[in-house]
């Protein structure tokens, strides 16, 4: 899977495409999981279609197969050297009445680079939050939210996040995240 990420991430590099890993994978790299079972890509709205080319041009692009907890602006999915590679542009998440929009900032971004090539990394306050919003995904968040009392988090960013008209339950999630850092810092 590390291959075919440089593979891709040398090729959106080549051509200036905003992007950042998320999810499952960026969990692996943080070492807070053992191993990913595929490749999360968040992209700039603006350069979808051409990210969607490179993306072609490595793999094959799979069917749409639309899911009701989502109403994300783009989203693809590629078969890449046997890797299944799913690309969001305007990433939205359904929860509720509500619906939550991520707009990644790349000032935020970590890197790593393997073999050469940067790979762009979203934060983890970001991830937490998300899956957070997200249906069954409460182990991920805890799993981030342990990681964060041992090693500390952007309470900043998590305190922006709480100011965005969230759930409340999710926003009690967070206010009590941010307390406790607080109080162990």
């Amino acid at each position: 899977m590390e291959n075919c990420l440089i593979k891709i991430a040398k090729e959106l590099n080549a051509q200036n495409i905003g992007w950042a890993l998320g999810a499952s994978m960026l969990l692996y790299y943080k070492g807070l999981i053992p191993k990913a079972n595929d490749l999360d890509l968040v992209i700039a709205l603006d350069d979808v279609e051409r990210a969607e080319h490179v993306l072609t041009s490595l793999g094959k692009k799979q069917p749409e197969n639309p899911h009701s907890d989502y109403a994300t602006r783009y989203f693809g999915e590629f078969i890449i050297e046997g890797v299944d590679v799913d690309v969001m542009a305007g990433f939205r998440i359904v929860t509720g009445d509500t619906t939550i929009e991520y707009i990644p900032d790349p000032k935020t971004f970590e890197t790593l680079v393997l073999q050469g090539e940067t790979i762009h990394l979203c934060p983890l306050e970001d991830w937490y939050v998300l899956y957070l919003l997200m249906s069954n995904r409460e182990e991920r968040a805890a799993t981030i939210k342990e990681h964060f009392f041992r090693t500390g988090a952007n309470t900043t960013c998590l305190k922006t996040w709480a100011e965005r008209g969230l759930p409340q339950a999710v926003v009690r999630q967070i206010n009590a995240l941010v307390s406790e850092l607080d109080t162990r810092a």
